[in-house]
């Protein structure tokens, strides 16, 4: 986890007054959470503030999973927030993601998975490799699938620039 938040802060670096916490405990309206990545940066002129969760598990993230990130949003007021994964999500933790744009990002070390419209239930697969990637991610967040490695990062920006 600590390499994925150093991954974050790199990637941060074109947002202002970006900054990352790993293992943070932020106090909400109901209580105190644990968050595994805390990002903040300024937009407008306006702190936004990123809950990013990070799952490392054998089958796909369930939709509770994504339910229990939105409750911290709302307790902690964060505008933002992100689920890493290393095995992927279930149909319902997608569709429950989208409708609350949590963005979705399945992390893999030397290929991706292009899983074709997956949310149209196309669940039709091509492995891709990617020459002389470290890391790589598939993003998903409401209206736009794309993929994020070293240099190449656009769907993330915008989606944390909106």
């Amino acid at each position: 986890m600590k390499s994925l938040s150093a991954i974050i802060a790199s990637l941060g670096k074109q947002l202002q007054d970006f900054t990352v916490a790993h293992d943070v405990r932020l106090v909400g309206s109901d209580g105190v959470y644990q968050i595994d990545v805390l990002a903040s940066y300024t937009a407008l002129g306006v702190k936004m503030m990123v809950l990013i969760e990070c799952k490392h598990y054998s089958s796909p993230v369930p939709r509770e999973k994504i339910q229990i990130l939105y409750d911290k949003m709302r307790s902690t007021g964060a505008q933002k927030g992100i689920l890493f994964s290393t095995a992927g999500f279930q149909d319902g933790a997608i569709e429950y993601a989208l409708r609350h744009k949590i963005a979705l990002i399945r992390m893999l070390s030397d290929r991706f998975e292009n899983v074709t419209n997956k949310i149209k239930k196309d669940n039709s697969t091509r492995l891709l490799p990617i020459q002389g990637a470290k890391m790589m991610g598939e993003f998903l967040s409401p209206g736009q699938t794309g993929y994020i490695k070293p240099g190449k990062i656009g769907a993330l920006i915008s989606y944390l620039s909106a």
